[in-house]
């Protein structure tokens, strides 16, 4: 791995150069203009009165808010000291509510900041995009610009000493300080003229970000990238696909990077339709997974077909003793086949678990849990190796804002137990923390934003887990609604 950080400043890759980022900035508003055309041309029903669930309510958008009084029922583990980031869409104005999706709202980022057991401070701040700085009278930010769109909204993460909020489809990340502030857009510390993800997964033992990326603008292929520890891209692979699939998460083991190619694919249709995320079930795009070596190029890559499903998210995967892979992932049956505001289709997403088997090219599915839920996670320590613990969270299949329970599953003896926030509350994605840097897997806390269903305080809860025995630790009171979002991380300041 040393010879690869040393080599990646003669990494051959796209570049970019002032007038290549000044005509993508000039692109993305023709698009937006063109966008916004095709959707008063196809409105023109009684359908442009409908509500769209994605805009009131717990999605509801707010205002940018900073906060310093927190109420804190229980005790704060003294241990902890960072900065709980989520992010998801907040957008600021809508001209045609009926044709809004949840995915393309502007991206507002919320982090609590917690000091040595005590609650600090709230904020809640725009990522500063081209249109958001338009809509406040401000100068743009620094960086280059790439992709259809500016909206950066779904995951945010630390990497390289900076925080990095990402999207897919081909928007490049931004950076931001530990006090929210939007600093540039760009990808990591490189001029790199390349898309990038809201999925990347860490090595452990090399601290690369392994990614699996996709431009809407480029239908026929899908981007391998490797971002080291300081932010340089030190590795990327261009491999060929059909249709234009979206490709929203990855998989990585010890040795393997994981492709879902599966059938959600660039819809010529929904776009003229004036839909900002022009994406449908395609019936005709064949369902497979890749396999491809770590640093690996395009012809390396192992195609397995599997029976058509969507995937959002992926709790893990890593190789067994047989040198099969294990892959624990949140299945749908479809996707965007019926709803285009956003992703709830009235359908069970169960965990599986996938084995594998290379020689073979074939997959052997196992249902581990029946019950809809989303967003799985692992203590993150055992990315790419084999864990025992997934937390994820439940959902009614039939009511999209019943969200209410925390699943946590035992991998090794199909062992599972709930926590329930109570009917008036709806959780988003838990984070685990470890207890200590020597603490054993499952032993820790878990935090998660929870949100009042009549938009009343939102609140941050911590749960003390030992296993699958998970207790109340602490609330903290924010004061404020922070809408229903997508990812968020803990940022460790000790």
């Amino acid at each position: 791995m040393e010879n690869i950080s040393k080599a990646a400043s003669s990494v051959d890759y796209p570049r970019f150069s002032k007038l290549k980022s000044r005509f993508n900035g000039y692109r993305q508003k023709a698009m937006g203009l063109g966008l916004s055309w095709l959707q008063r041309r196809s409105k023109k029903t009684a359908q442009n009165k409908a509500k769209n669930p994605y805009l009131h309510g717990i999605f509801g958008p707010v205002d940018e808010v900073e906060t310093h009084e927190l109420q804190v029922i229980g005790k704060i583990p003294q241990q902890l000291t960072g900065l709980l980031l989520r992010i998801g869409p907040n957008p600021v104005h809508v001209e045609h509510q009926a044709a809004y999706h949840w995915f393309s709202g502007d991206g507002m980022l919320h982090a609590l900041k917690i000091e040595q057991g005590q609650a600090v401070w709230f904020k809640s701040r725009y990522i500063e995009t081209d249109s958001i700085q338009k809509q406040k009278h401000q100068p743009v930010k620094a960086g280059f610009r790439r992709g259809p769109g500016d909206v950066v909204n779904t995951n945010a993460f630390y990497h390289a000493s900076q925080i990095w909020a990402s999207v897919e489809a081909g928007a490049l990340p931004a950076r931001l300080d530990l006090e929210l502030n939007t600093k540039e857009h760009r990808l990591f510390n490189t001029d790199a003229d390349l898309p990038f993800t809201a999925h990347p997964h860490k090595d452990k033992h090399t601290g690369h970000l392994h990614a699996v990326c996709y431009d809407a603008l480029d239908m026929k292929h899908a981007y391998y990238e490797v971002i080291d520890e300081q932010g340089h891209l030190v590795h990327w692979a261009k491999i060929p696909v059909q249709h234009g699939p979206m490709i929203h998460d990855c998989a990585i083991t010890k040795q393997d990077v994981l492709i879902f190619d599966l059938p959600v694919t660039f819809s010529f249709k929904q776009h003229m339709k004036g839909n900002p995320l022009p994406y449908e079930w395609n019936e005709k795009h064949k369902a497979r997974i890749g396999i491809l070596p770590k640093y690996g190029h395009a012809d390396e890559v192992q195609w397995i077909p599997i029976q058509p499903c969507f995937i959002f998210h992926a709790a893990n995967a890593y190789r067994n003793g047989q040198q099969q892979i294990v892959l624990d992932v949140m299945v749908h049956q479809s996707m965007f086949k019926k709803s285009y505001q956003g992703p709830f289709e009235q359908q069970n997403t169960r965990l599986e678990r996938w084995q594998i088997d290379l020689q073979h090219k074939t997959v052997d599915r196992k249902v581990i849990d029946e019950r809809a839920q989303e967003f799985p996670r692992i203590d993150e320590r055992y990315t790419g190796e084999k864990q025992r613990y997934i937390y994820s969270v439940s959902f009614d299949p039939l009511v999209m804002t019943q969200a209410n329970h925390l699943l946590c599953h035992d991998m090794h003896t199909l062992e599972k137990t709930s926590y329930d926030f109570g009917e008036q509350w709806v959780t988003g994605e838990v984070v685990f923390i470890p207890e200590s840097v020597e603490a054993a897997e499952g032993e820790g806390y878990l935090l998660s934003y929870v949100h009042h269903i009549h938009k009343q305080s939102s609140k941050v809860v911590i749960l003390k887990a030992q296993g699958l025995n998970v207790q109340p630790q602490a609330e903290i009171i924010l004061g404020v609604h922070v809408p229903l979002g997508f990812h968020g991380n803990w940022v460790d300041l000790s």
